[in-house]
């Protein structure tokens, strides 16, 4: 192999000789080398490696270390494979697992060393940006000459490659290989080889002795690569004409394109002060003044690429929100604690063009089963070529395609196995419950497959949510013995956690699973009598559970609930009437299918209604929800406060241009959202909702043209409402404040495996479910939402509404883009405890002295303001009561 891949190199230097004049300086210096040796050259641009591989030839050849976005090109991966390359991940994506991947990576080098062989490898890490080698705090080369003293140590410094096509300074931006590589075949073929222009390149070779080495700590060896690097730095770019008869005689280059740009008026100034008491905890000593600036670089602290990634997924845990891209600059570090740091980049995108196909259903979106499996075939067969579904991974999905991808999967969640013992069923939920399988994906294409194909397989998604954490997760599958989890890879990856008692099954190895042959022949049949695939399907009882999901946690320990067929059917259809919507609308759909009102509103309502729905999977990227609001023409959006007022903060009006509804739940719509609505979607209709998972979720809802502003809207159809007192549950009268009870097809028959208190009661002879909210219903029958029950505290006999307490002062200062300002929370044993918690200064003075302005009066007062860096939320943008409840006990004891 050897002989082969010097017979490889030798051809590559004669064909790189017709556009490249190569003379190495300095290679007589090797020709004595024996030995494992480390080669190391500055990185001008894409094509300085195949010249070096060429033109610097040592004793063994030597194994290239490459990034995984070139060594798995389609068309480079066979040669990557011929010439033995050692295979580097991205450092420019977040990722754990790369992590793990590099520190492989470095252990390969360190074991081939050992055996004596030869590494090239770029102490950088990238190309050069600004003609000249930067390489900051970079550790790989001081780690790899610590690990094998016994290494020779040679570096190649290459000059007249900047200004070629293949480097930074051609375009500004990072070079496309495919694109440059075409470019320059076609010029030599034009040109007819011989009569090519030829650049002029020469590399200097050196054999350092350790002996003259500085040091081998990278803060020592990496300013003398540089210095090496750079003498007669910085390089101008230098054009080389493609023809001597025709073409452009000389070039502009351009300035280099910055990315990454932080608005620092969207940083709170708590939120710098968190993220920087991080850095110096990583680096073990007070930022100084000038390093405390927005533009200082991370690796000029001295964090190199992995620790600067261990670093930004530290503060990804911490704050909650999350971008693929590694922040470089401390800026950036600040923007992705405020969930500013945008996943996407900010190019404009198009959409595919089979997205812009109008829809053959010309009908009122509708059900057309009484199970999801049967409503799902049912309306992918009656117009199987509309466009269904679509993101950025996926890309454009028809109802056909959409049916093979369940139907394929179903087939492989078939095997998965029921729990032991079985989960006990509440009353009324059935005679059977078909077996729990775990479902972790964010909204996306895939989620709509995986969970349709479930329903195929006659298995029953539970659908989990990450953001409670490992705790929360174990105790779900403990609870309903699940076995085995559906997720992806690269989700795991990003969120690092492990979910004692179960087994993932990850999405990419069930697609590896899939062969052509076998996918063409499921496609083939539902051209042939698909009527016949109705006969297939499971047939489960109505009222039998279809999904489980779990409560929010905000308020005590998750509890697990079934939603029936009944239940989630009879809910679609009330909010489809609610919608009012059509055949020609599209759902931005983003909220996770773990959220109640993500499941009905980005999955269940549109697909099974015969409206469009494009994903996106990050609630927190409000600049990629614009991008995908604005690229797919998305009319509708399913929304919370928190997540909407993201979105504004990120958008500009015409950005949003196609909304003409924006459905509100899961929380309170501040007055002050509503009118910034007015600035930047004057054309639509915002409808808040009130839902509970136990409900399907939806409760209540205003409609377009009848919306009445402050409440959430009349029952929806089908949904029973009743006013009692919270202690006598004696009925009120309309106009009263009182607890609100529900009944209908669409509320939940009990928790699954519960002990707990019975969360229904009787009330004239009828069961209800019990909400724990305080509503007011006016005489027009609509819903005035007055807060949670449960957040009450009795003080001298006294009910202390905590939700009324934290009203008056969350008008006064709403929730922003970054999340909730204010919040009240207390303890009433013994004695009373009732702190605001708040992102500003605020005194305690003024505080109270704002709810006496509002009315309140007596009990109704703050016992202590505590300024905390952010208002705990949970993944569905909600107020974390139950984390600052914990810390109002902490105190108060």
């Amino acid at each position: 192999m050897q002989w082969v891949r010097a017979c490889y190199w030798m051809l590559i230097r004669f064909l790189t000789r017709f556009r490249y004049r190569v003379r190495v300086e300095g290679l007589e210096k090797l020709r004595d080398l024996r030995g494992p040796t480390l080669v190391m050259p500055n990185h001008p641009g894409l094509i300085d490696p195949p010249l070096v591989l060429s033109n610097v030839r040592i004793a063994g050849g030597m194994r290239p270390i490459v990034t995984t976005s070139m060594y798995r090109k389609p068309l480079l991966y066979p040669l990557m494979r011929l010439v033995n390359a050692v295979e580097v991940p991205e450092m420019e994506e977040q990722s754990r697992n790369a992590r793990e991947q590099t520190m492989t990576m470095i252990d390969t080098i360190v074991e081939g060393l050992n055996r004596g062989e030869n590494f090239l490898i770029y102490p950088a890490g990238r190309t050069e940006r600004r003609g000249i080698e930067e390489i900051g705090a970079t550790r790989a080369v001081a780690d790899l000459l610590e690990r094998c003293p016994q290494a020779n140590i040679v570096l190649v410094r290459t000059r007249g490659v900047w200004g070629s096509i293949f480097t930074m300074a051609y375009t500004g931006e990072h070079p496309n290989l495919e694109r440059s590589v075409i470019r320059a075949f076609g010029w030599v073929f034009a040109a007819l080889f011989a009569f090519l222009p030829r650049r002029n390149v020469t590399m200097t070779v050196e054999r350092i002795d350790r002996r003259d080495l500085p040091g081998i700590t990278r803060d020592k060896l990496n300013p003398f690569l540089e210095e090496w690097y750079n003498r007669g730095a910085p390089e101008k770019p230098t054009f080389v004409p493609f023809s001597f008869l025709f073409g452009p005689r000389k070039h502009e280059y351009p300035s280099l394109i910055e990315t990454g740009q932080v608005d620092l008026t969207k940083i709170r100034p708590a939120t710098i002060l968190a993220v920087n008491e991080l850095v110096e905890e990583r680096l073990k000593r007070p930022l100084s003044a000038e390093e405390n600036s927005a533009e200082m670089l991370l690796e000029r602290l001295g964090l190199d690429s992995l620790e600067r990634m261990d670093l930004a997924l530290q503060i990804e845990d911490h704050f909650g929100f999350r971008s693929d891209r590694v922040a470089n600059t401390l800026s950036e570090l600040w923007a992705l604690a405020e969930g500013q740091l945008s996943t996407s980049g900010k190019k404009p995108e198009s959409a595919p063009a089979a997205w812009s196909v109008p829809p053959s259903n010309q009908e009122e979106p509708a059900v057309l089963g009484e199970t999801l499996a049967e409503a799902f075939v049912r309306r992918a067969f009656k117009h199987p070529d509309d466009v269904v579904a679509a993101d950025r991974i996926s890309g454009v999905l028809s109802y056909r395609r959409l049916y093979v991808g369940a139907r394929l999967m179903a087939k492989r969640f078939r095997a998965l196995d029921a729990p032991s013992p079985p989960v006990s069923l509440p009353k009324g939920e059935g005679s059977f419950m078909p077996a729990p399988i775990g479902l972790l994906l964010p909204g996306s294409v895939a989620a709509d497959v995986v969970f349709f194909g479930l329903h195929l397989a006659g298995k029953l998604p539970v659908l989990l949510n990450w953001t409670t954490g490992p705790a929360n997760l174990a105790h779900a599958v403990k609870t309903l013995g699940i076995r085995h989890v559906i997720t992806s890879k690269k989700l795991i990856d990003r969120l690092g956690i492990q979910i004692e008692g179960a087994e993932y099954l990850f999405l990419e190895d069930v697609r590896s699973s899939i062969g052509k042959l076998e996918a063409a022949m499921t496609l083939l049949s539902t051209y042939v009598l698909p009527s016949r695939l109705l006969h297939g399907l499971p047939r489960p009882e109505i009222d039998s559970p279809a999904v489980v999901l779990f409560t929010s946690g905000s308020e005590s320990t998750p509890k697990a609930v079934p939603l029936s067929h009944r239940n989630l059917i009879s809910n679609v259809r009330a909010s489809l009437t609610v919608l009012q919507a059509s055949y020609g609308d599209v759902v931005l759909g983003f909220l996770p299918p773990f959220h109640s009102f993500g499941l009905l509103g980005n999955i269940l309502a549109p697909i099974l209604g015969g409206i469009r729905v494009a994903h996106y999977p990050d609630p927190t990227d409000a600049a990629g929800l614009v991008r995908t609001a604005s690229t797919y023409k998305t009319s509708i959006v399913v929304t919370t406060p928190t997540f909407l007022s993201y979105m504004f903060g990120a958008a500009r009006p015409e950005d949003l241009a196609s909304l003409r509804i924006i459905v509100t739940g899961a929380e309170k719509c501040p007055d002050a959202l509503f009118e910034r609505a007015k600035q930047m979607v004057p054309h639509a209709f915002i409808l808040e909702g009130y839902g509970i998972t136990e409900c399907s979720p939806v409760v209540a809802g205003n409609l377009p043209g009848k919306i009445k502003q402050g409440t959430v809207g009349p029952p929806v159809a089908g949904v029973e409402v009743c006013l009692v007192d919270p202690d006598s549950h004696q009925r009120l009268p309309t106009g009263s404040t009182g607890m609100l009870l529900v009944r209908g097809p669409s509320i939940f028959n009990g928790y699954l495996n519960y002990n707990g208190p019975d969360p229904f009661t009787e009330v004239d002879g009828k069961r209800w479910y019990v909400t724990g909210d305080l509503v007011r219903l006016d005489e027009d029958g609509y819903i005035h939402f007055c807060g949670r029950l449960k957040r009450f505290l009795k003080i001298g006999g006294e009910m202390v509404s905590l939700p009324a307490l934290e009203e008056p002062l969350s008008r006064l200062y709403p929730p922003t883009e970054n999340g909730p300002q204010v919040a009240v929370e207390g303890v009433d044993a013994p004695g009373r405890w009732i702190v605001l918690y708040t992102t500003l200064d605020i005194s305690l003075k003024q505080a109270n002295a704002i709810l006496v302005e509002a009315g309140l009066r007596g009990v109704m007062r703050l016992d202590a303001v505590e300024r905390i860096e952010a208002i705990p939320v949970l993944g569905t943008g909600k107020t974390d009561y139950k984390v600052l409840r914990k810390l109002a006990a902490e105190r108060h004891s």
